[in-house]
């Protein structure tokens, strides 16, 4: 259609976008379209811009049909992003070449162009969109459960027999999963799903592990609770993600599917390091075709970055993906590493390059020969990792809420330098040093011979915005163990500010101890069961379930002696009332069946913050979501049937199972999917792996408010030194797996995980990088023989308990 010379002229002169000046990016963008790469991309190094600009060479250069190519990502929002940016960027191209060619051929074929025949999405969504797309005549298609959804069924499962109660079952999930206490059967549920889940994405044969497991034993009645779990489900005509891969490569591998392989030439995959091997299984089976149709394979990854073992991800398929794609295809495929980031300063680039060699054992667990990413020649920027410590998260709090007070509220913050860590003062300073001004400050203050004391942060020219900071976390939890945490501290500090500053952290309490939420689900409970007359006939509900709700009882009764507006047309007491006595408002009489996602709605009229409050309103999505869902696989599907009076009781008691017990207990937490799109007037908090794709101008990455002492208990989440070396629940899974079991220990394992969690939080900083915490985890510092307190990864520590530290760090 075009030359590349063409295509690369636009891209540069109508998209704006210099590819001609970095090397790696170019070589990805201008590879053939019959030859595959393995692109090793760290952040912020324009991954997307690559697959983007990829994908369109291959249109308007290579003549590929827009149907003929396939890309996933690993989340829903990185495929909207990623089809977003197709559409713009496309259309751009798309229009100047018909505003500027003159070949009618060439016009024909540049008008036809639809870029919506791009498979783009998710595996779990590409694969529900072909199954439903290619199903046979007559088939029905399996209605797909979300997690939170699978873990209620499961629930109920363990409940209904009392299995959460048989202490073989127990003792296995603890020592399975490592944990101490799991008597919650939401917690005992989300063991039995994951183990479900690693059965599947490890390709185990259930019947062969099944056989294999004493009868009566733990391991047994585990496996005995997923069986009975499936069934469910499939009597249902509902599957979870798992089940639906499964089911999308067995069609794959029967040739089910054999029209959409036949037409497949390009497959991109993004995210790769965090694949496991059932997925492997998907897209080698798919790139099969793709280079039989004089295609190609492409991954994109960075190990560095793989986060999520706990969900069983397998880092070993990226870093040894060369090796197993020549080994399954055949193929030779070329390394690529895009390693220029045009995210963050330079400063911040070192400390994240830092970090990842500071371990020597961390590199046997990393791409061979990875090189380090570095910073575009033009980048200037030299603010210094900053540290606030103080003695307690009460402190910290307090004085970190000045700090974003005085950014959000007044535009800058003139801050004091404590120390230099680990180094002497490198430079004599009296005054403000600006972002973009710190290297021709650092010269001509060195030479007059002045010390740091102060240093000047803005977000913004003028007034930055609270959506310009993120708060990231281990844990986004606001209580742990019954304690407050620092976010509770500072939630409540922002909040008591002149000019309040609100936290976006809907994750930070458990959805069951939120007061909103327990007043709405005992309004709901309330109306459908009246002084739990029904609740109290079933004597196996969970005691948990049972106090809860009657908390939750109260807590609505006491809200409609408020009385709160609207009163017009009726109040809610009066609604509540009617409800209770069904009696009929406005009608001859009270329906048939009565639509509890309706009765939702109708009382968030009485609950201003359900409405308009953000996190509220990512609370009743959570709770709407759960009736919806719970719906697809019950006999009443999230309706209260009034048509004879067992119908009734089944209806209520099935609603109670299926959605109140679930919540009470803990089994439905906020989906990530509610969260994809942060409010732009808030704090943002977030857990580090929610964080994994964002950036932030300036990002806090608590690296320690919880760390007091040099406790056992803590150390998973700083430095696992006690992690036994037994068989964990991955192992156990994985010797039945063609995969086999990994060749690093899970202590090591636990030790890469770690590193590559807090790679990722430092990775996200655009401008300014701050690291807070208690001071025991750095007092260290103040000892001649570096001595520390508390080890920890995050601070520089290596796994054998050795301090390396980083170049500086600037107490404030």
């Amino acid at each position: 259609m075009i030359s590349y010379e063409e295509f690369e002229d636009m891209v540069v002169n109508i998209l704006k976008r210099d590819i001609s000046s970095n090397k790696e990016q170019k070589n990805a963008i201008l590879a053939p379209c019959n030859k595959s790469l393995f692109l090793v991309a760290g952040p912020g190094s324009g991954k997307t811009t690559v697959m983007v600009l990829k994908i369109l060479k291959y249109i308007f250069v290579d003549d590929i049909e827009p149907n003929e190519i396939i890309a996933t990502t690993f989340t829903r929002k990185a495929a909207d992003e990623l089809y977003s940016r197709i559409l713009g960027w496309g259309d751009m191209i798309k229009n100047h070449l018909l505003n500027t060619i003159h070949d009618f051929n060439n016009i024909t074929k540049i008008t036809r162009i639809d870029f919506n025949q791009i498979k783009i999405g998710t595996t779990d969504s590409i694969a529900e969109e072909l199954l439903r797309e290619y199903k046979k005549p007559g088939e029905n298609q399996a209605i797909v459960i979300e997690g939170f959804v699978a873990n209620s069924a499961m629930i109920k499962i363990i409940i209904e027999d009392e299995k959460y109660l048989n202490k073989n079952l127990v003792e296995y999930l603890k020592e399975v999963s490592g944990k101490e206490k799991i008597e919650e059967p939401s917690k005992l549920s989300e063991i039995l799903i994951e183990i479900k889940n690693r059965i599947y994405y490890d390709q185990v044969d259930f019947n062969e592990l099944y056989n294999k497991t004493q009868k009566d034993s733990g391991a047994r009645i585990a496996l005995d609770c997923i069986k009975k779990y499936e069934d469910k489900l499939q009597n249902r005509n509902t599957i979870d993600f798992a089940m639906l891969e499964s089911e999308f490569l067995k069609k794959l591998k029967n040739n089910e599917l054999e029209t959409f392989l036949n037409e497949t030439k390009i497959v991109l995959i993004d995210e790769y390091q965090d694949t496991n091997l059932l997925q492997e299984d998907i897209y080698f089976t798919i790139a099969r075709s793709a280079i039989a149709n004089n295609g190609n394979i492409t991954v994109v990854g960075d190990d560095d970055q793989s986060l999520y073992r706990f969900r069983g991800a397998t880092v070993d398929l990226f870093t040894t993906y060369q090796e197993r794609i020549n080994e399954k295809l055949g193929i030779e495929v070329e390394e690529i590493n895009l390693r220029t980031n045009y995210r963050s300063t330079e400063n911040i680039i070192e400390h994240c390059n830092q970090f990842a060699e500071l371990d020597s054992e961390y590199q046997n667990a990393r791409v061979e020969n990875k090189p380090k990413i570095i910073a575009p020649d033009f980048d200037n920027d030299k603010m210094p990792i900053l540290g606030m410590f103080r003695n307690n998260p009460e402190m910290l709090a307090k004085d970190l809420s000045k700090l974003i007070n005085q950014l959000v509220n007044k535009g800058e913050a003139e801050i004091k330098v404590l120390q230099v860590l680990n180094k002497e003062y490198y430079e004599k300073v009296n005054g403000v040093i600006d972002i973009a001004r710190l290297q021709q400050i650092k010269a001509e203050n060195v030479k007059a011979g002045k010390e740091i004391e102060k240093i000047t942060l803005k977000l913004d020219s003028d007034y930055g915005s609270a959506s310009d900071i993120a708060i990231l976390s281990y844990s986004p939890k606001e209580t742990y163990y019954g304690n407050r945490s620092f976010l509770h501290y500072l939630r409540k500090n922002l909040k008591k500010l002149r000019q309040p500053i609100e936290v976006f952290n809907p994750r930070g309490i458990e959805l069951q101890d939120i007061d909103i939420v327990g007043i709405f689900c005992g309004l709901m409970l309330e109306c459908i069961d009246p002084d739990s007359t029904v609740q109290k006939s079933d004597k196996t509900i969970p005691k948990l379930a049972t106090h809860n709700m009657r908390r939750w009882r109260i807590k609505a009764k006491d809200f409609i002696k408020l009385n709160p507006e609207p009163h017009e047309p009726i109040t809610l007491s009066q609604f509540v009332t009617y409800w209770q006595l069904r009696r009929p408002r406005g009608h001859e009489e009270w329906p048939k069946t009565a639509s509890l996602m309706e009765l939702a709605y109708k009382i968030t009229t009485w609950i201003e913050e359900l409405q308009e409050d953000v996190e509220g309103i990512v609370y009743l999505e959570a709770i709407t979501q759960s009736i919806t869902q719970t719906g697809f696989f019950n006999d009443y599907h999230s309706n209260i049937s009034f048509r004879t009076q067992k119908q009734e009781r089944e209806s209520i008691l099935e609603a109670i199972w299926n959605i109140f017990i679930p919540l009470s207990t803990g089994g439905i937490q906020i989906d990530e999917s509610l969260l994809e799109t942060l409010p732009d007037n808030r704090i943002n908090v977030l857990s580090i792996h929610q964080s994994k794709g964002l950036e932030f101008p300036l990002v806090i990455v608590d690296v320690g408010s919880r760390f007091k002492q040099n406790d056992i208990r803590t150390q998973k989440l700083r430095f696992p030194k006690s992690i036994k070396e037994e068989t964990t629940l991955e192992d156990r899974i994985r010797r039945y797996s063609k995969i086999g079991q990994s060749k690093r220990g899970e202590k090591d394992k636990s030790f890469d995980d770690l590193t590559r969690l807090y790679f990722v939080a430092f990775s996200r900083a655009e401008k300014v990088l701050l690291l807070i915490g208690l001071n025991p985890a750095i007092e260290g510092y103040n000892k001649k023989n570096n001595h520390f307190n508390i080890p920890n990864v995050a601070l520089g520590w290596s796994r054998d308990e050795k301090y390396i530290g980083f170049n500086e760090i600037y107490l404030i």
